[in-house]
Formats: structure tokens, sequence, C-alpha cells
């Protein structure tokens, strides 16, 4: 596994470095190159208490490289590594839902991900250093996974985690509830993304404000070099997905402290809407992308999640971007059509709901911990629903 990764970071640097030549080779004047980072992509709820990353995401490119006027053209690079981790919910043999949570068992995942395209703004916005209204994307990605057990297995002495246990994988079985963890473990998929925003948010951490929408149209078939006779993975990636986002955001009061140039209070409420319709013949467990209170829903092609929220802010103390929030919020998920990654042909509807409350801290833009409550009373297949609490502390850097 080890040298798989090894092997795997050499040809995203290369990667990497040939973007890099070939965008710089066509900078015009007037372009300006940028870089950002941000380390938080993914944590593990088995080490350090969610408290520490274990991935990191960069972008890298080219801006304003001005084909159209007065709006902005971008030359992009995003590359995301590390490790994340899954519960299998599906059994491996039909794609049945596991419904008794103690059935379900954790795994990590090694991953890397590079995306290559281009962004091209359509409509202007006229307020000055503000994002282009509505943005055109064109994207390719390339996405490595290696599978393993949970760390948790691993510090017991059990290695091989639920891999070796016979009553999930068995030698030689074909893996359908899980496309990508067949024979080895390993995977390799090929991705085209074709995506349309909206932008017309203002997300200033104290009075977040505004409305935006997207869609994306991605596209993993089995012919775009997603089959094990390509690359010799065990696994064939196969998967058409739309996947529709909005939110909504509105502040209706904020107060600053009278002696000092902090934020005394401030109250917003947030709506967001996202809609999934996904479908083929292998689906990774990364493309869906839409959740119920940050879990897996029971895969099917046509999923739908919408929460309202709303979020008191400060006071802030000591220091500018020192402050508790505690937010409010009501969640309810649609699911429906026919298992994906399954034999099952009965088509099912699922409704699922939960309204919680979470206290969250953040300290100089750098360190958030929460705390958070949650009643689930239309809990999805394979959860217990009732009460359930969710703790944890994020390290972020940004630049």
């Amino acid at each position: 596994m080890l040298d798989a990764m090894h092997g795997n970071i050499l040809e995203m640097r290369k990667i990497i470095l040939i973007t890099i030549f070939i965008l710089c080779s066509l900078l015009p004047l007037g372009a300006e190159v940028f870089y950002s980072s941000i380390i938080n992509a993914s944590y593990l709820s088995d080490f350090a208490l969610n408290a520490f990353p274990v991935s990191f995401w960069g972008e890298f490119g080219i801006d304003d490289l001005g084909l159209v006027e007065d709006l902005n053209t971008k030359a992009l690079v995003r590359v995301e590594a590390g490790m994340a981790q899954r519960t299998l919910r599906q059994r491996p043999e039909d794609g049945s839902i596991i419904r008794n949570p103690s059935d379900q068992r954790k795994y990590s995942v090694v991953f890397s991900e590079g995306l290559v395209g281009f962004e091209q703004g359509l409509i202007d916005n006229p307020e000055e250093g503000k994002k282009d209204f509505l943005t055109l994307s064109f994207l390719i990605g390339v996405r490595w996974e290696q599978a393993f057990g949970s760390l948790n297995d691993i510090q017991n002495g059990n290695f091989g985690g639920v891999f070796d246990d016979q009553n999930y994988f068995k030698p030689g079985q074909e893996v359908i509830g899980v496309p990508e963890l067949n024979g080895n473990k390993y995977s390799l998929s090929n991705s085209i993304t074709l995506g349309l925003d909206f932008n017309n948010k203002y997300n200033n951490y104290l009075t977040p404000e505004g409305y935006n929408f997207s869609f994306d149209f991605v596209m993993g078939p089995w012919w775009l070099l997603n089959s094990p006779t390509i690359f010799n993975t065990s696994s064939t990636i196969d998967y058409w997905k739309l996947l529709y986002s909005a939110s909504y955001t509105h502040t209706f009061m904020q107060e600053d402290q009278e002696d000092a140039d902090m934020n005394l209070y401030s109250l917003y409420m947030n709506f967001n809407l996202n809609c999934q319709i996904i479908f083929g013949d292998a689906v990774p467990q990364h493309e869906l992308s839409v959740n119920f209170r940050g879990h897996s829903i029971p895969p099917r092609p046509f999923i739908a999640d919408v929460r309202a929220s709303a979020t008191i802010v400060g006071p802030e103390f000591l220091t500018v971007g020192t402050y508790p929030t505690l937010t409010v919020s009501m969640e309810n998920s649609l699911a429906a059509g026919k298992l994906i990654n399954s034999t099952e042909e009965k088509i099912g509807i699922g409704f699922y709901g939960t309204i919680g409350a979470r206290f969250d801290l953040y300290i100089m833009g750098l360190f958030r911990a929460y705390v958070g409550v949650y009643w689930d009373y239309l809990a999805p297949e394979g959860y217990s629903g009732g009460i359930d609490y969710d703790f944890g502390a994020y390290f972020t850097a940004s630049f």
C-alpha cells in the first residue's frame, strides 16, 4: 500500500509541475498567479477526537486571464490528499442496507485527488471586488483511493479490520455494495465536471447576507478509463451525477460593543437545499454528495436535503475572531428510487428528519470546538434514531 501511495504522489507531482509550466507559458499581460490552501479537509473520529486534520486541500493557477472584457477567466488546479473514514452501510455481496447499527463496521481510506480546468465568468457583478454573478466551470479530475482497516481495529491488533471478516468479505467475492472495495481495495477513477454557479452572497462571518445556487454535472462512466482493464485496479467505476445546491442567508440584527471594535451580537438565518440525481452500475462512495446531518443517506437515485437554521453570534472577546455561536436547526431529507449498488429491484422512498442545537467556539479564526445535541425523529435506515450528540474540535489554517 505504501509503495502504491508513494508512486501515486510522484505521479501527482509530475502532473502538477507540467500543469504549472503550461499555465505559466500561456500567462498573458495583466494576469495574476494565485495560490490558496486550507487545512481542514477531513478528520477521523477514531483519531484525536476529530481535532487534528488528516487531509489537505489546495488550489492554485492563473487569475484574470482577460479573455472576456470585465469578466474573470481563471485556469486552476485543485489538489486534495489525505485520509478519510467511512462506515460500511451496505452489504458487500448484494448492496442491501445493514439495518442494525452494531453490525456496521468502519474502515479507512487513503486518497488523493487532482482536478484541472478553468472558470469563466458569464455575468459581471457591478460591485467592485465581488465575484461574477454567473460562472461556468469545466474540470477534469483523477482520484486514487486505497482502503484498509480502521485505525481502531489496527490499534487493537486487527490489521485487516473488516476486510478480514468473512461475514462481510469472502475470498473471491464480487463486491456490489461498495464497488471500489473489489479485489485489492484499490481504485483509480476519472471524471469530467461541468458546473454553473450563480453567486450573490456576502460571507462575512458576523453578518452573512445573500443567496447563491449552482448546478454540477459530473460524469465518470466506465469508458472514461474507469475500467480495471486499463489500470488493473480490480474496481470498475461507472456513474453519472447531477447536483443542485441553493443557499440563502439573511442577517436580522447586529450590534458592536461600545468600548471595543468588536461584535457584541448578531443574529442570522440560513436556508440550504441540496439535490442529487445519480445513477450508474458502480457508484463510488466519494460521489454521494448529499447527506443527512452529516451522515450518509441510503443511496437512491434521487436524494434531496433541506436545512433551515438560526444562529446567534457573539460576543467577540479577547480578540477579533474569537467568539461563541449557538445554532438551532431543522433538517429534512428525501431519498427515492431503487438502491444504488444493489441487486434489489424494489423502488423505495425514505423520509428523514431531525432537529438540533449546536454550540461552537471559534478562536482567532484558527480553531473551532463544538458540541451538538439532536433528536432524529425520522432516522434513516441503519440508524438508531432518537437523541444523539456529537462533539469535536477543528484546527484550520488558510493562506
